[in-house]
């Protein structure tokens, strides 16, 4: 591995001297197929937007005044419809939200264009967001995907990273964290300036930290790098390369019920408590990834732009909650040995996952005239991942002999490496879209567009403990319309409608589980906005009214033989308010208010284990009704500081709604100063300190396990959900310069 580090900052350094980037100058900042114009306000926590659906924008200058370690998706989850968790605030641990009752699974999350979520189960991992620093801004778009979006696993919204552009000048940015819990964040990044139409950044950092509760540490390594080239046409050249190699130790999620009884013993903290020592050195998770993007835009004439973008993503890693025992009496399956096994024996056995992920997009875009312009665009991926269980000779003491699980692994009677899950599977994607664009009037603008997706899923069981080798695929096709409206009432006030169909294609488990999960529908999505917006230069104001209804829906239960499968839950409905207001006060006051009203409903009753449980009329899962953040801020470019509440509701942990987990307001506050330098040597530099979490409010945070039912209903046994425990105060000093 460590070969690979050296080729890969080979390989950035290379890159920084062949490529260069567009001016500083420009104003508009593309992210996805919409662009964002205009001022920032309320601390850069919104923008003025024209875009016909509900999106919220924070802008590079609100993660930059955010002095902590978290990646861009902490900093980030007061927008509306958000309900964000992360294990702690290193920014690397583990992190899980739901926006308009959806999962992170079911939202579209890209970078740069570039698919995050994982290609088999959909899940979001800190590892891929990269460094927040390097972020020029993130948009989130609560209920449609974008009709270009690469994504296959996107019945809800969307969220999109835009890496920042090189600067026009060169220099240097450094910047080191401290913090609670051994916190320490070392970040550099050197910009070359514009030489000639080239320029380019390439930055490095390094985090550590302890695990706010329980044994372990806490360690990310990143390199990453942005090359862009504009020719004196205008055609431009862009190149990002983002890597990262991570050795954490998990967090143990915790039921309400262990977490109360800790909680009401007397003169104990246990409630925090995590994995005991030594089970803590089996909690492992490395993981390591690479991310590489290569965006070529033309001017092909004065009405019609096109780009091309390549990319491939390539990851290899997994986790463990501690040890699993392997009998002689183990291989269910019958295709191993153990009789070499001379009793029951633990291993470290880590779920690992190697994805490699190549894929291209392709776009062309028509002005026909000043009604209409068109766009059209292809995506393909083909994605493949590889998943094992490997047996890794451990002990309770210094842990297993291999982490990553690339040696020591157990082989049987006949020398077969043994394996809990032996899986590889291939996911060609493809989608085909077009969109018309029609400027009736000054004031009135429609949209429709039409996109057709598909999807294959081929699954090679290759044989483990409990299954045989087997075959089995899967295709899946549909056409997803979208139309929006928008009305420019006046220069401040603007109206939108936008209705969209949205696709979620079953995750990989249908071709491992047990029973028919081949039979699975994708899970489709219609959501309708209603939404009004009121801008001037010092306030922004949006409201919009949702309703989004899907059916299909996926998720995993048991059947009579308490064999895992995915089952089709029925519809689910959600309905609500969004509400966002930001501005400036007077003598340098910003301000910011985000409400969401979320009331979601399903609609059919779900079957566990032979079992029809009474999820008809309950809510979803980890979903409150009501969120609201409010923050007061000032910053007169010598000055800074933010104060700022967060109300999170009750919700529940189960989809009957049998355990219920009550709502918390929790307060942060930051602050900074820009220090005198000598600007010879040192054009800025900045000291920040901040401080989440200030009352140091004890809760549960969102479910990491969700049940079906947690009470028991006939044959249908009761599960605990699993929790996250909300992170105690924290706090974090920055010093950063600029060279």
């Amino acid at each position: 591995m460590k070969v690979f580090e050296k080729k890969i900052l080979t390989l950035s350094v290379l890159s920084i001297l062949l490529s260069g980037t567009v001016s500083a100058e420009e104003s508009t900042v593309h992210v996805g197929t919409v662009s964002v114009q205009g001022q920032a306000l309320g601390g850069g926590l919104m923008v003025q937007e024209d875009t016909p659906k509900a999106r919220s924008v924070v802008t590079a200058d609100a993660l930059e005044k955010n002095p902590g370690a978290g990646n861009a998706l902490d900093k980030i989850k007061n927008v509306p419809g958000l309900q964000l968790s992360s294990n702690d605030s290193s920014g690397i641990s583990g992190l899980a939200y739901t926006m308009r009752g959806m999962s992170a699974d079911q939202i579209g999350l890209s970078a740069d264009g570039v698919p995050l979520n994982d290609s088999g189960n959909y899940a979001v991992y800190p590892n891929l967001l990269g460094d927040s620093e390097n972020i020029g801004q993130v948009f989130v778009t609560q209920g449609s995907s974008e009709a270009d979006g690469p994504h296959i696993g996107s019945s809800g919204g969307n969220i999109g990273l835009s890496t920042k552009r090189p600067d026009k000048d060169a220099g240097l940015f450094v910047e080191q964290k401290f913090g609670s819990n051994s916190l320490r964040k070392s970040f550099a990044r050197i910009e070359t300036g514009k030489i000639g139409n080239f320029s380019a950044w390439l930055s490095a950092s390094n985090t550590e930290a302890d695990k706010w509760r329980g044994f372990g540490s806490l360690e990310s390594t990143r390199i990453e790098s942005s090359m862009f080239y504009q020719a004196d046409n205008g055609n431009t050249s862009n190149l990002i390369i983002k890597y990262n190699k991570q050795n954490n130790y998990q967090y143990n999620n915790v039921t309400k019920a262990n977490y109360d009884a800790a909680e009401n013993a007397a003169g104990t903290t246990g409630h925090r408590a995590d994995y005991d020592d030594p089970r803590y050195k089996n909690a492992l998770n490395p993981f390591e990834n690479l991310n590489i993007s290569f965006t070529q835009t033309l001017l092909l004439s004065d009405t019609v732009s096109a780009s091309i973008q390549p990319y491939y993503y390539w990851g290899n890693g997994g986790g463990s909650g501690g040890t699993s025992n392997l009998s002689r009496s183990s291989s269910r399956s019958g295709i191993y040995d153990l009789s070499n096994l001379a009793g029951t024996t633990a291993f470290y056995r880590p779920s690992m996952t190697a994805t490699w992920r190549p894929g291209v997009t392709a776009k062309v875009k028509w002005d026909i005239n000043e009604q209409h312009s068109l766009s059209a665009g292809y995506w393909y991926e083909r994605a493949r991942q590889r998943q094992t269980q490997p047996y890794i000779t451990t002990n309770n003491v210094t842990g297993p002999a291999d982490r990553w699980a690339d040696s020591n692994q157990f082989t049987d009677a006949n020398g077969k490496i043994v394996q809990g899950r032996n899986q590889f599977t291939t996911t060609p994607a493809q989608r085909v879209w077009i969109q018309d664009t029609w400027f009736v009037s000054p004031q009135v603008t429609l949209s429709g567009g039409l996109a057709w997706e598909s999807v294959k899923r081929q699954g090679e069981n290759r044989g483990s403990l409990s299954t045989v080798a087997s075959q089995k695929e899967a295709k899946y096709n549909e056409l997803l319309p979208n139309f929006s409206a928008k009305y420019q009432i006046n220069q401040n006030h603007q109206v939108f409608y936008n209705i969209s169909r949205n696709m979620r294609t079953p995750q990989n488990y249908v071709l491992y589980n047990s029973g028919d999960s081949l039979s699975l529908d994708p899970e489709l999505s219609l959501n309708n906005e209603l939404g009004w917006r009121y801008q001037t230069e010092k306030m922004l104001l949006s409201a919009t009214l949702f309703n989004m209804g899907y059916k299909n829906r996926q998720i995993s239960s048991q059947d009579a033989s308490n064999d895992s499968i995915m089952i089709n839950a029925g519809k689910v409905n959600s309905r609500g308010l969004e509400l966002e207001w930001g501005g400036n006060f007077a003598k340098n006051f910003n301000y910011y208010l985000s409400y969401s009203y979320i009331d979601t409903e399903q609609k059919n009753n779900v079957t566990s284990r032979g079992v029809e449980l009474p999820t008809k009329g309950k809510e979803i899962p980890n979903t409150s009704k009501n969120l609201l953040t409010a923050s007061v801020g000032y910053d007169d470019n010598m000055w800074s500081w933010n104060f700022k509440g967060n109300y999170t509701g009750p919700f529940y942990g189960d989809m009957t709604n049998d355990e219920k987990i009550a709502g918390r307001t929790t307060f942060d506050f930051s602050a900074g100063v820009n220090l005198p330098v000598d600007k010879k040597f040192i054009k800025e530099a900045k000291l920040s300190f901040g401080v989440n979490n200030i009352f140091d409010k004890e809760y549960l945070d969102i479910a990491r396990t969700i049940q079906i039912n947690s009470k028991t209903t006939g044959v249908a046994t009761g599960s605990a959900p699993a929790y996250a425990i909300g992170e105690e105060r924290t706090f974090v000093i920055s010093l950063s310069a600029k060279m």
